[in-house]
């Protein structure tokens, strides 16, 4: 077991010629806080006494590199060799070294990284149509296999997979026909890179970089680049020395900063155990360690011959990677529990609506034996008017920044069917209470398969266009809800100023931790409140229309009744509610969960 304890190490290792490791990698490389961790563990191991540790630096960029380096490393009478954080010239100096050397190497099975991308999409990112880019090589091949195999959280799937050396012309065919939200890269960094710049030059679409694809050649990515890596210890709720120390000179320990003090102290340790420098005892020593410390306990892996590391997400920013989920934890809070939502210092302001992620479109499902809402953003030619109205409210920043995009089209939609579902009587997250909800439920996320049944009962609600005196209007099996009226004569005065832009995904997606900055709490409140009243506006109209599809008509002896037809009535949201003749109409048309009827036909 390693639990890093450097005094114990320098004990055991009698006072003779320096323990020489070599690190593939450059000191000055990209990779700063990698060699960082690294001397770090040097530094304390040496002034413990004992064997000093000595570091050796060896970049190593392609195969023939590497072969040579494994001959020179012997010659120079190195005695472990540390393989960098890059995992194609991690593969290629296993393969060099072979038994030849002891090497700490670390590695990620295919089942632990699909588990945190499905975390990601799931609970921050909010996405559910993914494309695949991969290469030809057996781990992404595994990767794919496991991944059709489990699948990914409903209603999140994977729209489709294409080879890294799709033509251009392939490329956008399949893009403009079937365009996902985020693109997965399970590649060499190399690859990606010429991928991202040569297909994707012009267009921003947000990117997760598996391990194996992570590199230095992506930090100038003009785009929302999420990578798959190792954890941060600042994201673990443990304290350690090495994190408070690192952040005095450094700040937040970066990527690879962990794996570099952490594989330093292994050696150091694997050494001790084995009580030589034989190579074949330090290797078998380090086959049983079990590394816990700065970032809780992980252990050796034979199958895939490295430390099976705990893995997070890291965010591109400024052309660095910044810890990204889960959240950090302050120095001073360690030994809480850590996640991906952040713990409020005070509560948001409740009088502007419920917080930024309390509602996910996801939450709300199709239930068999209901009639189904199924609510699609349209691109229509003549009501394709949604992303203009969006931005000529400032709630949009036109596609330069699609994720942020994204995320405020999330939180209409989740807002609109959670105030939408409660005017049916069921909860607020689409949940039918029985014996009370009607027989009629609201949702986005619908495959082709299920939306062809014949037998299912459903009515499209398209959101878009414009009217010359209405916010919606029913035509039998489906409504609209006009998305350009209610932006024009309602919000346009009330335009988010300055509009949407990229420094407000944090306060979007989770990251922003509510309290600790006067001004970002006054912009979430601002922004949180333009986008609960447009969605209450649209959840109203969705109400209205629906209540026409479903036979009612017009009343106009109710200031508060859903289907007033007064359209200047005002109403606020959560008064509004369908009158006692509305209601028994409904309960005949189309049922109460739970009392055995169903939607009439």
């Amino acid at each position: 077991m390693l639990a890093i304890p450097l005094l114990f190490v320098a004990a055991l290792m009698a006072p003779q010629e320096p323990l020489r490791i070599a690190v593939i990698g450059q000191e000055d490389s990209p990779h700063k806080a990698f060699a960082r961790g690294a001397n770090r563990a040097v530094e304390a191991i040496n002034k413990k006494g004992g064997a000093k540790v000595e570091l050796v630096w060896h970049p190593v960029a392609d195969k023939r590199q590497a072969a040579a380096t494994c001959k020179q490393l012997q010659a120079d009478g190195v005695h472990a060799v540390i393989a960098p954080l890059e995992a194609h010239i991690a593969g290629l100096t296993k393969k060099a070294i072979g038994a030849k050397l002891p090497l700490i190497a670390y590695d990620s099975t295919p089942a632990d990284v699909i588990k945190v991308l499905d975390r990601l999409l799931e609970q921050r990112l909010c996405m559910t149509r993914v494309g695949l880019v991969v290469d030809r090589s057996r781990s992404a091949k595994a990767f794919v296999k496991l991944l059709e195999k489990t699948g990914l959280t409903r209603p999140t799937r994977l729209m489709w997979k294409m080879d890294v050396t799709t033509s251009q012309k392939n490329f956008d065919k399949q893009f403009a026909s079937d365009r996902p939200e985020i693109l997965v890269f399970v590649t060499d960094p190399e690859a990606a890179r010429r991928f991202l710049d040569e297909r994707l030059a012009n267009d921003a679409i947000p990117v997760v970089l598996t391990p194996s694809a992570f590199g230095k050649g992506l930090l100038q990515q003009q785009r929302a680049v999420f990578a798959i890596h190792g954890l941060s210890p600042a994201q673990v709720a443990t304290e350690s020395e090495f994190r408070r120390e690192y952040e005095i000179s450094n700040g937040i320990p970066g990527i690879g900063a962990a794996e570099g003090y952490e594989a330093v102290t292994a050696v150091a340790q694997a050494v001790a155990n084995a009580g030589s420098r034989d190579p074949a005892a330090v290797r078998a020593a380090i086959e049983g360690l079990a590394i816990e410390g700065i970032r809780g306990r992980f252990g050796f892996n034979k199958k895939l011959g490295a430390f099976d590391r705990p893995l997070g997400v890291w965010l591109l920013d400024d052309e660095r990677m910044v810890p990204y989920a889960p959240l950090i934890v302050p120095l001073g809070n360690t030994g809480t529990q850590s996640g991906d939502k952040p713990t409020e210092l005070r509560k948001p302001d409740a009088t502007v609506g419920v917080p930024f992620g309390t509602w996910r479109t996801r939450q709300f499902q199709f239930e068999a034996g209901s009639l189904w809402v199924l609510m699609l953003w349209t691109d229509e030619a003549e009501f394709g008017t949604s992303e203009d109205d969006l931005q000529q409210m400032g709630l949009s920043t036109g596609g330069k920044q699609p994720l942020v995009d994204h995320l405020v089209r999330e939180e209409i939609f989740a807002r609109c069917m959670a105030i939408t579902s409660t005017k049916w009587g069921r909860n607020d997250d689409g949940s039918a209470i029985q014996g009370k909800s009607l027989r009629i439920c609201f949702g986005s996320h619908l495959d082709a398969k299920a939306r062809k049944k014949k037998k299912q009962r459903l009515w499209p609600a398209r959101f878009g266009g414009d009217h010359e005196g209405a916010g919606g209007q029913a035509f039998g099996t489906y409504c609209r809800v006009y998305t350009k009226f209610i932006r024009r004569t309602i919000f346009q005065k009330n335009a988010l100023q300055p509009p949407l832009s990229a420094t407000d995904r944090e306060i979007l997606d989770g990251g922003y931790i509510y309290g600790t900055d006067v001004a970002k709490d006054n912009r979430s409140n601002r922004l949180r409140a333009l986008i609960n009243a447009y969605a209450g506006s649209m959840a109203l109209t969705l109400a209205h229309e629906v209540g026409h599809l479903a036979s009612l008509g017009h009343v106009t002896d109710d200031p508060v009744e859903i289907m007033n037809v007064d359209e200047g009535a005002g109403i606020d949201y959560p008064e509004a509610k369908f009158g006692e003749n509305s209601w028994a109409i409904l309960i005949e048309r189309l049922g109460i969960v739970g009392d055995g009827t169903k939607p009439k036909k």
